[in-house]
């Protein structure tokens, strides 16, 4: 007797964004799905075959590009401020998840009207305007003021099924 057994798996994205005045938290934006973009699946598909060994997502970017997110998506359409992920964790007690955070200090991005936020990872990702890999990208319209801190959260799950 022969038993075929079929086994998916998903990757979802998610994200949120904490916006503090003066330390205290002024509104919190709640999670939302984004758009995996087709270079973060095919980074995934790289990752798998060994072509590539660093998948990490490294920087967070904010723009002023307003089309819609598209698979094909490489770049965001105008970025104008990039930063280093703060911090990176692995869900303990959840197999497949990682949660990503970046702080932004009322002193920064607040010269532009932001519209668009993307997600880069691999090794090509540097603190150069749109290096690396655009695993994922969203529409956010909002201008930060000189007295907002903000923390995005990026909630990553690979799941069965």
């Amino acid at each position: 007797m022969m038993i075929e057994m079929i086994e998916t798996a998903s990757w979802l994205g998610q994200w949120e964004i904490e916006i503090k005045e003066q330390n205290k938290v002024k509104e919190i934006i709640p999670l939302e799905h984004n758009l995996i973009t087709d270079a973060g699946l095919n980074m995934i598909c790289d990752m798998l075959s060994g072509a590539i060994t660093d998948a990490k997502i490294k920087y967070i970017a904010l723009g002023k590009g307003t089309a819609a997110p598209a698979n094909t998506d490489t770049k965001l359409g105008s970025e104008q401020f990039r930063k280093t992920v703060t911090s990176q964790n692995k869900d303990p007690v959840t197999a497949g998840k990682l949660y990503t955070e970046l702080y932004i200090a009322d002193t920064e991005a607040n010269t532009f009207k932001c519209e668009e936020i993307g997600w880069f990872a691999g090794t090509g990702a540097t603190a150069s305007t749109n290096s690396g890999i655009c695993i994922a990208r969203i529409l956010y319209s909002r201008q930060k003021a000189s007295t907002e801190s903000w923390t995005i959260r990026r909630t990553d799950t690979i799941s069965r099924g």
